[in-house]
């Protein structure tokens, strides 16, 4: 009731759990809750047989059974470190993190203890496609707090917020019918993608190929990395399109 910690071993695995030795009193550890995170069978070797701290999650004194958890210290430990980290850090922060899991849709920022989402859309101002091709697991990294939840708790963190939004003010700089260097990005079966400058790219259409060679394919023309001069034929600002 006290949620007191107490201090046992682990002496060996059963059936979807473990045993805890705590004063002579043996308590079952399910495996949900030997860690935050599921757990290796080497992992667990490591934890057998060294005083670890336990919290008493069930008592039933008629059956002579205790259930521990050792997850529930690591997460209230776990919260008191997010709440630290959370008083040192705000909205609009720029700060150091360390990728600790690459998704489809994003990354997980390790700062000191607390994770950050880093959405794929916040990744860039460029079209990203997977994350895995600007970021890698245990890589450090720069970014900003663009959102902090005070409920959950949740941070949001951005690489792009850190630079400036190309497309604003872009028409003081590119102007339709006017050329331009670029370097192809990437070539698909619609045309292929130039960047103009980091974190601006332009679509030349199939058809923007060539006069003569009609439904050619792109890469036929063009390569990742070449370098070509490029007209700009249509600029749309809002929805981030050249």
């Amino acid at each position: 009731e006290t949620q007191e910690e107490v201090e046992g071993m682990i002496t060996n695995k059963i059936k979807g759990g473990m045993v805890v030795n705590i004063e002579s009193c043996l308590c079952f550890l399910p495996g949900s809750q030997i860690s935050t995170t599921p757990l290796k069978n080497f992992e667990i070797d490591k934890l057998m047989n060294i005083p670890l701290k336990f919290i008493v999650v069930k008592c039933d004194k008629s059956r002579g059974n205790l259930v521990v958890s050792r997850r529930a210290i690591l997460e209230k430990s776990k919260n008191e470190d997010i709440k630290k980290i959370l008083a040192k850090i705000k909205e609009g922060d720029i700060v150091d993190g360390k990728v600790k899991a690459i998704l489809d849709w994003g990354a997980f920022i390790d700062l000191n203890g607390a994770d950050a989402l880093l959405h794929v859309t916040d990744l860039s101002y460029s079209r990203v496609k997977k994350t895995s091709d600007l970021l890698s697991i245990g890589q450090t990294i720069k970014c900003k707090i663009i959102k902090i939840d005070p409920e959950t708790k949740r941070i949001s963190c951005g690489i792009k917020q850190m630079h400036e939004d190309p497309y604003e003010n872009l028409e003081k700089k590119y102007k339709i019918n006017d050329t331009y260097k670029g370097m192809v990005t990437k070539c698909v079966d619609y045309g292929a993608f130039v960047k103009l400058e980091e974190g601006l790219e332009g679509l030349i259409h199939q058809s923007e190929l060539s006069w003569t060679k009609k439904n050619v394919q792109p890469s036929k023309i063009l390569s990742p990395s070449q370098e070509i001069n490029v007209k700009i034929i249509e600029i749309d600002t809002e929805k981030k399109r050249i």
